[in-house]
C-alpha cells in the first residue's frame, strides 16, 4: 500500500512557505525596510514601479553583508539575530526568523548587491524562483541594494488577485510612513516614476517625520504626550478631541519601534477619548510604547504584524490614563474650523418651525392633502423645480427675500394658529377629508384636522385613492425619536431619523439623475493634505469624484485644492466630505464601481441632512415628514434596509390587553 502522507519537495515548501511571509507588494517592502533597519541604516530608499510587481528597490548605508555570508543569506532559517530560542526575550531587531529573503527569492527574480565598509569591494547574487543564477563580485558603495522583480512571476493566480496599482501602492506608502514615523532618527525616501511620494529628513524628531507624512497642517494641531512609569515609557502626538477621523487609519501604535496592529492598544485608545469624541469617531494619534521584549511575544504571526503582552490589562490601563490625562490637561479649546468637518452627536432640537430641517412644500401645494390619482407608492420619485426669474440688482433681492420671509412667517403662524385650536377627534369619529377646500385659509388646515363635508364622511372611492400615508394623524413624539401616528385600525409609529433619510436619499438621487456631475465652485479654494494612502485612493476614483462634482487640482506634493463640490453636497465642507469618501474606499480595500461610490455618497449625504434621533418635532413638523414620505418610491425602509415605520394593529393591542 502506498503511503498517503509525504514530505513535500523543496520548491512547493519554499512558495507555500512564501504564501505566509509574501502576501502583496507591500509584504515585500516591509521585510526588506526592516532588514535596512537591523542593519542600522540611517539613509533608506526605495523605488516602486507600479504595483510594485514589477519593480521594488531598497537601497541603504547599513553594515552591508560580508561576502562570506551573502550565499547564505538567502539560506531558510539563516539569521544573524538570534541563536537560541531564549534569545527572544531580549530581542532588540525587528527580524529574527531568517524567512523573509528565502521566501521572496521564491516568486520572484531577486537581485542582493552588498558592501560592508571595511571591504573594498562588493558582492552580487541574483535568483530565480529560489535558485542561484550568478555570484560576482562587483564596484558598489557601501550597504545594501536589494531588487525584486516581476514579483510573483511563477505564482499566477497570486498576482491575479491583487488590486489596482494605485491600491496597491497606497497600502505600500501607507506601511513606509508608518515605518517612517516610527524610526524619526533614520531617513526615508519613497520614489514612485516621475516623483518623490515623501521623504523624511530623519533628525530624530518624530513631529518632523508626522509632519511628511500627513502634512504640517495636521502636524501642528497635535499634542505631545511624554510619560514613564516603573519599566514602561509611553510618547508620541495625540490630536485634540475636535480634530477625528471617521476610520482608525490615522492610529499608529508603535512597541519598540515595531509597527503593531493590536485590538488591545486601540481599545485603550477608545477609552482615553472616552465621553471626549463622539462614537464612531476615531483620533490621529502616533504613539511609542517602550516596554522590556519579555514582557511581550511578537513571535505570533507570520507578519510580527500583532504582539501578545504579558500583562495586558496594566498595559491597556496605562495607556488610557495618561491619554486621558493629556488631552484634560491640554484644556483644547475647539476650533471653529476644525469642529466642523465631523457630525457630531445629536443633540434635543430646540428648532422652531422656520428652523427645520424640513421644507414645507405643503404649505404652498394644498394638492399634496388631494387624492394620488396619477401616481401610486411604486412610481418613481419626481423633483419638481420650478424656476425663479432672474433678478437684476441688489435692491430687487433684497426685497424679494424680505417679501418671501414674511410670507413663510405667516404660513407657519396660520398653522401653529390652527394646531393651537384643534381638538383630537373621538375614537369612533371618522377621519374625513376636504377634497375641493373653498377659501385659501382651507388649504392650510393641517391634514389631521376634521374638515366636515356636510355630514358626510369620507367615500369609499376617495379612500382607494389617497396614499395611506396620508391618512394618518400625528399624535406626538415618544423619546424625541419615534413619531406616533393614529390610523383607523391600528397605531403607526415612525423612526423620524429613517424616514427623513428615506426622503433625502430620493431627493439627492433625482437630483443627481436631473444634473449628473453638477458642481458649486468655491469662492477660495480649499487646500487639503492627504496621507500617502488617502492620496492614492484620491488618484484611483478620480474620474468618479469628478463625475459626481468634484473639482480637484494638483498643488503639490500630497497638498490637492478643492475648487468645486458637487452642487447638491448640502452645508458641509469640501474637505469633510472627501475625506468621507477616501475613508469608505479604503476601508473596504476594493474598487467599488461609480454606481456604488454614487450610492454610498448619496448615503452618506442624505443620513448628515436627515433629523436626528432625540431631535423634538411639533406636531406640525411631524405631519409634514409623514407628507414627504409619502411621497416617495419606498417609504418602508430608509436606504440601508431599516424599516422607517412598524405598525401595531388593533388586534394586537387587544391581546396585551387581554379583550380578545
Amino acid at each position: 500500500m502506498n503511503p498517503r502522507i509525504q514530505v513535500l519537495d523543496p520548491h512547493s515548501a519554499d512558495q507555500i512557505a512564501a504564501g505566509e511571509v509574501v502576501e502583496r507588494p507591500v509584504s515585500v517592502v516591509k521585510e526588506l525596510v526592516e532588514n535596512s533597519l537591523d542593519a542600522g541604516a540611517k539613509q533608506i530608499e526605495i523605488t516602486i514601479e507600479g504595483n510594485g510587481v514589477s519593480l521594488i528597490r531598497v537601497h541603504d548605508d547599513g553594515s552591508g553583508i560580508s561576502p562570506e555570508d551573502l550565499p547564505q543569506a538567502v539560506l531558510r532559517h539563516a539569521t544573524s539575530k538570534i541563536r537560541k530560542i531564549e534569545d527572544l526575550d531580549e530581542l532588540q531587531t525587528l527580524g529574527f526568523r531568517g524567512e523573509a529573503l528565502p521566501s521572496i527569492a521564491s516568486v520572484s527574480h531577486l537581485e542582493i548587491i552588498s558592501r560592508p565598509a571595511e571591504s573594498l569591494i562588493g558582492m552580487s547574487l541574483k535568483l530565480t524562483g529560489g535558485k542561484q543564477v550568478d555570484l560576482q563580485e562587483i564596484g558598489c558603495p557601501p550597504g545594501t541594494t536589494i531588487t525584486v522583480k516581476d514579483l510573483f512571476f511563477n505564482t499566477p493566480a497570486r498576482r491575479k488577485f491583487l488590486k489596482s496599482i494605485n491600491t496597491e501602492f497606497g497600502l505600500i506608502s501607507d506601511m513606509l510612513g508608518r515605518i517612517a514615523m516610527a524610526r524619526p532618527d533614520v531617513s526615508f525616501s519613497l520614489k514612485h516614476p516621475k516623483q518623490i511620494v515623501f521623504q523624511t529628513p530623519g533628525r530624530g524628531k518624530l513631529l518632523e517625520s508626522i509632519g511628511s507624512i500627513y502634512g504640517q497642517k495636521l502636524a501642528r494641531q497635535l499634542i505631545p504626550l511624554t510619560v514613564s512609569l516603573d519599566q514602561y515609557h509611553l510618547e508620541g502626538f495625540i490630536s485634540p478631541p475636535d480634530l477625528v477621523r471617521s476610520t482608525r487609519q490615522e492610529e499608529t501604535t508603535i512597541v519598540n519601534g515595531r509597527i503593531i496592529h493590536s485590538k488591545l492598544l486601540s481599545r485603550a485608545i477608545s477609552d482615553g477619548y472616552h465621553t471626549l469624541i463622539p462614537n464612531r469617531l476615531y483620533p490621529v494619534i502616533v504613539l511609542h510604547l517602550i516596554l522590556p521584549p519579555r514582557e511581550y511575544d511578537v513571535n505570533v504571526h507570520p507578519t510580527k504584524m500583532e504582539i501578545r503582552f504579558q500583562n495586558e490589562k496594566i498595559v491597556a490601563q496605562f495607556i488610557s490614563e495618561h491619554i486621558r490625562k493629556t488631552l484634560l490637561a491640554s484644556r483644547p479649546i475647539p476650533s471653529f474650523e476644525r469642529s466642523s468637518f465631523h457630525a457630531q452627536p445629536s443633540q434635543p432640537s430646540s428648532l422652531k418651525p422656520s428652523q427645520s430641517k424640513l421644507f414645507f412644500p405643503s404649505l404652498t401645494r394644498p394638492e399634496l392633502f388631494e387624492p394620488q390619482s396619477q401616481s401610486s407608492p411604486n412610481e418613481p420619485f419626481k423633483l419638481e423645480i420650478q424656476e425663479k426669474p432672474e433678478i437684476q440688482n441688489r435692491k430687487e433681492i433684497l426685497d424679494t427675500f424680505q417679501a418671501e420671509d414674511n410670507n413663510v412667517i405667516k404660513d407657519f403662524k396660520d398653522r401653529e394658529t390652527s394646531l393651537d385650536n384643534y381638538e383630537m377627534p373621538k375614537a369612533d369619529q371618522p377621519l374625513v377629508i376636504n377634497e375641493t377646500p373653498k377659501t385659501e385659509e382651507d388649504s392650510i388646515v393641517p391634514n389631521n384636522s376634521p374638515v366636515p363635508v356636510e355630514n358626510q364622511s369620507i367615500t369609499p372611492s376617495l379612500t382607494e385613492s389617497v396614499h395611506p400615508l396620508l391618512l394618518l394623524r400625528p399624535l406626538g413624539q415618544v423619546l424625541n425619536t419615534y413619531i406616533l401616528a393614529a390610523a383607523d385600525d391600528a397605531l403607526v409609529i415612525i423612526d423620524q431619523h429613517a424616514a427623513h433619510e428615506r426622503i433625502n436619499y430620493e431627493r439627492l438621487l433625482t437630483e443627481h439623475q436631473h444634473n449628473p456631475a453638477a458642481s458649486q465652485t468655491q469662492l477660495i479654494p480649499q487646500p487639503v493634505d492627504f496621507s500617502p494612502i488617502e492620496e492614492q485612493a484620491l488618484l484611483d476614483n478620480l474620474m468618479s469624484l469628478s463625475n459626481m462634482g468634484f473639482i480637484i487640482e494638483h498643488f503639490g506634493g500630497r497638498t490637492y485644492l478643492i475648487r468645486g463640490v458637487p452642487a447638491y453636497s448640502g452645508p458641509y465642507s469640501g474637505e469633510e466630505l472627501l475625506r468621507q469618501f477616501l475613508d469608505e474606499v479604503i476601508l473596504k480595500q476594493s474598487p467599488p464601481s461609480f454606481d456604488e461610490l454614487l450610492r454610498e455618497w448619496i448615503y452618506m449625504l442624505a443620513c448628515k441632512e436627515s433629523i436626528k434621533a432625540k431631535e423634538n418635532l411639533s406636531l406640525l413638523e411631524m405631519q409634514e415628514l409623514i407628507i414627504q414620505l409619502s411621497q416617495t418610491e419606498n417609504p418602508y425602509t430608509c436606504p440601508h434596509g431599516r424599516p422607517t415605520i412598524v405598525k401595531l394593529t388593533r388586534s394586537e393591542l387587544e391581546k396585551r390587553f387581554y379583550r380578545t
